[in-house]
């Protein structure tokens, strides 16, 4: 007879706050930009340092199954890219392909790879530690649907038959007028704008310049916009295009289709490269207080890693009103999040509490799946929690119990 193991449960963590607020960056990003434009505290606290928690940069990643998979998604399109590329094989379905792909392992061998490098970059990550077998079973168990993204995207690539020496990768050569050819990862970087990004892959020829950006998720319009962002920063980044070549095609790479995106150019260029210098400038003030503003919604708040430390996060109007947007857009989320404070044990693996909803304590059973302990008075602030309905152990009681992706934060007087 088998048994099923418990799933592990959370460790409890400090909610402390930063050591010092973060200076804005010198070189903005597209990401970055969204990121700070939808919250500047959710920035500020993710990219602060803890010396407290751990060695690395910022605070300690919430590591999301999606966002993995396409990291390994990426990561092999991004390799297989580079050694057609160098090889000067014009696409996967030539004849040569077949020894790029067999010199590399094969493709089942390169997913595998890929994702036993990330995982083995996740357990650097305090935070991912208690999941880190879950997440193993469950990407390699996604193996094969990894494999047909990659397949189905690279299918429809086709690359000139001849590039220069080198030009595969950036990686590999320094920063200087680009010659006709097929550039992977390629770093576009403008100073005086404040702005760098790297495009996926850019094919050029005395007549034409492609940029093609490799996405593993689904269509956003965000997406055509970035792409136009590298169309303006290949025409004025001056160290790699210094004849101001503008790019005649963007093409987006996603697993089920190719989007391509109208490439701007002349005044367009100037009223992207004018906007851009708005919202930097903007986005940068916003970033300048200490705490910046914290702009809390159902949307933004949902996946944010840092909310725990959120104090306007917590605030018991903002949580109603979350609570209401969620319901209005049909989102509402079946794991809850909850402050509360533990007056006593209740069981082997059970906790009674007081929860906290504004002006009023509301009893509360906290369950555990494993052995985790807490202490008589701790105030927690708990991430995705599952509410069951009452029992007859808990009739009147809120009843929450810890899961596989729960998390529980101690407060300390110096959360942010």
């Amino acid at each position: 007879m088998t048994t099923t193991p418990s799933q592990p449960s959370p460790t409890p963590w400090a909610a402390i706050g930063p050591a010092a607020w973060p200076d804005a960056p010198a070189e903005l990003t597209f990401s970055t930009l969204k990121e700070i434009e939808a919250c500047p505290r959710r920035w500020a606290l993710s990219t602060a340092n803890y010396p407290s928690l751990w060695d690395g940069r910022g605070y300690p990643q919430r590591l999301q199954l999606g966002a993995l998979a396409g990291t390994v998604v990426h990561a092999v399109l991004e390799t297989i890219t580079r050694e057609l590329v160098s090889a000067g094989c014009p696409s996967v379905q030539d004849a040569s392909a077949v020894a790029v792909l067999q010199r590399l392992g094969g493709l089942s061998q390169l997913v595998r790879r890929a994702t036993d490098e990330l995982l083995m970059r996740a357990k650097e990550n305090p935070r991912a530690a208690k999941l880190m077998d879950y997440f193993t079973r469950t990407l390699r168990a996604q193996a094969p649907e990894l494999r047909g993204r990659v397949q189905t995207t690279l299918a429809r690539r086709v690359f000139p038959t001849k590039s220069p020496t080198g030009s595969g990768s950036t990686g590999r050569r320094g920063r200087g007028p680009l010659t006709a050819g097929v550039y992977c990862e390629l770093d576009l970087r403008v100073p005086h704008l404040g702005w760098r990004g790297r495009a996926d892959l850019l094919s050029l020829t005395p007549d034409a310049c492609e940029i093609t950006d490799f996405k593993t998720g689904d269509p956003s319009d965000d997406h055509a916009l970035q792409l136009r962002i590298y169309a303006l920063l290949w025409s004025r980044d001056g160290i790699l295009n210094p004849s101001g070549c503008l790019a005649t095609r963007l093409v987006l790479a996603y697993p089920q289709a190719d989007v391509t995106v109208v490439a701007p150019a002349g005044a367009e260029l100037a009223e992207l490269e004018t906007q851009l210098t708005s919202r930097g400038a903007t986005a940068r003030t916003a970033i300048a207080g200490h705490p910046p503003e914290a702009r809390p919604s159902a949307e933004h708040c949902r996946y944010c890693g840092v909310r725990q430390l959120c104090e306007t996060y917590w605030n018991a109007a903002v949580q109603e009103r979350i609570r209401s947007e969620a319901q209005s857009e049909d989102q509402e989320r079946s794991f809850v999040d909850i402050e509360l404070t533990i007056e006593r044990r209740h069981g082997p693996k059970s906790w009674d509490a007081a929860i906290h909803t504004g002006v009023h304590l509301v009893r509360g059973l906290l369950r555990t799946n494993g052995e985790i302990e807490f202490a008589p008075g701790q105030k927690l602030r708990v991430l995705d929690a599952a509410e069951a309905a009452a029992d007859a152990e808990s009739t009147g009681v809120r009843c929450l119990t810890l899961g596989t992706l729960s998390e529980v934060f101690v407060l300390s007087s110096s959360s942010a």
